[in-house]
């Protein structure tokens, strides 16, 4: 049986619904925690198919009914803890139900529909039957039911644009804009498809901002994904300005909210370009799309948290195409993807940012052409679901604006405030360790555990072997108070649960750089992909 909430997030006030896949076999209780505690029980009788939790204030919760589990949050703004899903099919015959019932499950609570547009420089059909520029055909009523529904389930329905790109047959419409290459021709994508024009010229700003204006008046989509190719940086324009497109990009975003002061956008930064100058702008996220020379799971770290550092207010999100799926359909291939996946969530999820990859009815992304997805079986978006739940549930100590990452300053090296032993552990992403991350919350102290024990490399898109959970290691903490409960979960077994106190353990004071602190010894479960192990604030001293 699964369980699944009503909406992909909810307002305060708004009363918290959860749907059963099937009947309720017999008389029982929905539990619903936050964090270390059970916050409220509501009866669910026998054959029962929806439970009425009643409404909670702002923050993450962890529900169980019988073995089933799920989770919700509770948000003033969705972009507060973005998780970002994508629709592609927007024909009639699509299953919007189906759709809006697997972003529920999945709490995606952003949705970008995928060149829905008509045309690059004109995003309004002529009709409401139109085909795409790459020959896929579209409904406008499609369109509107699509975002109607899933806005009535709690996310934020979100039109694809690219900013800057004109038709092939435009170039003599648009000549003072184009973009031009230092011999005098203009930037392409693709021989006779686009032609980049600068987004920030004025005649051509002023073009865009009407036809973005005409999508909110004209459709049921409530605000944009803004694209870029990441490419040129620098280029001469048409009239023979240079143009610093970090400059533009920074221009456009900034004449968008005050044109549009109530629409929703994110603007996406290829590569990390240019990330620190559109950070700060009035848009809702920051977004990048990661390419080489970011392969590694340390990469993806390193990204989150700069990203982090120049907006904290919003949880960074991190577009990570999974080419892994492609390989075959059969579902060993699929498992080793999942594996690889599972890896991009922790790091995502313990740097404080989400991960793009999971749209439509329970497609993965392989491909920045979003039609190349992969249809994930069904057992996959079961082991999916667990990965968001646990990101819901636990969103209080992952995505806080006021987290700081202490790892350097508390464990590995000469720290001994966290001392990891029974295996290998690392603060970096190693292949054979358990990677170490601790973080510094509002509430209290969070050490992420990101089990690499069985990998021999540490690339975010390959698949990945099967994890070895590791048994029998210990945590020996020197800065709790004496009878401090310390609290463990993890994706596989999401309940907070008090790790056993095993003893004390004390070092001497050898150097200026020793303390020669006396530690608490708590023994840790098996380590599965993903853990985390929480100290609350008042039990630190």
């Amino acid at each position: 049986m699964a369980l699944i909430p009503d909406r992909a997030t909810y307002a305060p006030g708004h009363p918290v619904v959860i749907e059963l896949s099937a009947p309720a076999p017999a008389d029982g209780m929905a539990v619903v925690s936050r964090l270390n505690e059970i916050v409220r029980t509501v009866p669910v009788a026998a054959l029962a198919t929806m439970a009425d939790l009643g409404s909670f204030d702002r923050g993450g919760y962890g529900v169980r009914i019988g073995s089933a589990v799920t989770a919700f949050d509770v948000l003033d703004d969705p972009f507060e803890r973005p998780r970002y899903g994508f629709v592609v099919e927007i024909t009639e015959g699509v299953d919007v139900p189906e759709v809006s019932r697997f972003f529920r499950r999945l709490h995606l609570n952003l949705a970008q529909f995928y060149d829905w547009a008509y045309r690059h420089s004109q995003l309004m059909p002529p009709g409401q039957h139109y085909v795409d520029p790459l020959g896929q055909e579209r409904d406008l009523g499609t369109v509107d039911r699509m975002a109607g529904a899933l806005a009535d389930a709690g996310t934020v329905p979100l039109g694809y644009s690219a900013v800057y790109a004109i038709g092939s047959d435009e170039v003599a419409d648009w000549g003072e804009s184009l973009l031009l290459r230092s011999d005098g021709e203009p930037y392409r994508l693709g021989e006779d498809f686009l032609v980049l024009v600068d987004p920030a010229e004025p005649r051509w700003l002023e073009h865009y901002l009407a036809q973005l204006e005409q999508v909110l008046e004209g459709t049921a989509l409530r605000g944009f994904h803004l694209d870029q190719y990441g490419w040129p940086k620098f280029a001469t324009r048409g009239d023979g300005a240079r143009v610093d497109l970090s400059a533009s990009f920074v221009a456009l975003l900034g004449a968008v909210r005050d044109r549009m002061p109530g629409a929703r956008f994110m603007f996406n930064n290829v590569n990390d370009f240019p990330t620190l100058a559109t950070a700060p702008t009035p848009q809702d996220a920051t977004y990048i799309e990661v390419w080489a020379p970011h392969t590694e799971l340390q990469d993806l770290a390193t990204l989150a948290t700069d990203a982090r550092a120049a907006r904290p207010e919003h949880p960074p999100i991190l577009s990570a195409y999974l080419s892994c799926y492609r390989e075959d359909g059969a579902q060993s291939d699929e498992a080793s993807a999942n594996r690889a996946a599972g890896l991009v969530m922790a790091t995502a999820f313990s740097h404080g940012a989400s991960h793009l990859l999971l749209g439509e009815d329970g497609h993965a992304l392989t491909d920045p052409y979003y039609p190349r997805n992969h249809e994930l079986a069904e057992g996959s978006i079961d082991f999916f679901a667990a990965w968001y739940d646990f990101a819901v549930r636990y969103g209080d100590l992952l995505f806080d604006p006021a987290a700081q990452d202490v790892t350097g300053s508390f464990t590995g090296g000469i720290n001994e405030d966290v001392v990891l032993t029974g295996a290998d552990f690392s603060t970096k992403a190693d292949a054979g360790a358990v990677w170490t991350h601790v973080v510094r919350t509002p509430l209290g102290l969070v050490i992420h555990l990101i089990n690499l024990v069985g990998q021999t490399e540490t690339a975010w898109d390959a698949g990945k072997n099967p994890t070895q959970a590791l048994a029998g290691a210990s945590l020996e903490l020197a800065l709790v108070r004496e009878g401090t409960e310390v609290w463990f979960a993890s994706v596989d077994e999401p309940d907070m649960v008090a790790l056993p106190r095993t003893g004390t353990s004390a070092s001497a004071q050898t150097d200026a750089l020793s303390a020669g602190q006396s530690s608490t010894v708590f023994s840790l479960p098996a380590l599965q992909a993903y853990s985390i192990v929480f100290i609350p604030e008042d039990g630190l001293g």
